[in-house]
């Protein structure tokens, strides 16, 4: 919920953050990669490349917390937006409604042998995934900035909401 108080626009808080305040709705962060170190945004493989008025998104993410919750409605994806640009300044942030098609839940993860499906953490694919352009947060590339702002904190947030 932190994420969207501080970095989406009017538009999309009134689409998610209040149902979110509300009780009515989840969300779910979704930045782990099973093939790189993601914890370190800048290992991020995943793509969010601008075609017209939208991102086409591409990837696949793990350790998804609450993304099998029947009320997780929306994530938010982190994903690359320009590979070419300054190592800090590759990362972008976009929301994703969940029901968009391409984004499909693969399996839910077990943790130590408990599975805690379908509110634990989740395996996610995200293929061909068109959003509109307004739904990317504060701009392309401005993750570090986001980070410097609070966003590492928002970041836990949302994963301990997500999974409570």
């Amino acid at each position: 919920m932190e994420v969207f108080e501080r970095y989406a626009s009017p538009e999309l808080k009134r689409q998610w953050l209040e149902p979110l305040l509300a009780g009515e709705i989840r969300s779910c962060f979704a930045m782990t990669e099973p093939a790189v170190a993601s914890s370190d945004a800048t290992n991020i493989e995943s793509s969010i490349v601008r075609q017209g008025d939208e991102y086409v998104i591409n990837g696949r993410k793990w350790w998804t917390s609450g993304a099998g919750d029947p009320r997780c409605k929306v994530a938010i994806f982190m994903g690359k937006t320009d590979p070419a640009a300054p190592k800090h300044k590759q990362q972008s942030m976009i929301v994703v409604p969940m029901e968009t098609p391409g984004v499909k839940i693969i399996r839910m993860l077990s943790v130590f042998g408990y599975d805690d499906a379908p509110h634990g953490h989740g395996e996610l694919l995200f293929e061909n995934v068109r959003v509109p352009a307004g739904n990317l947060l504060l701009g392309e590339g401005e993750v570090s900035r986001s980070r410097r702002g609070g966003w590492a904190r928002a970041a836990s947030t949302i994963a301990c909401v997500c999974s409570a």
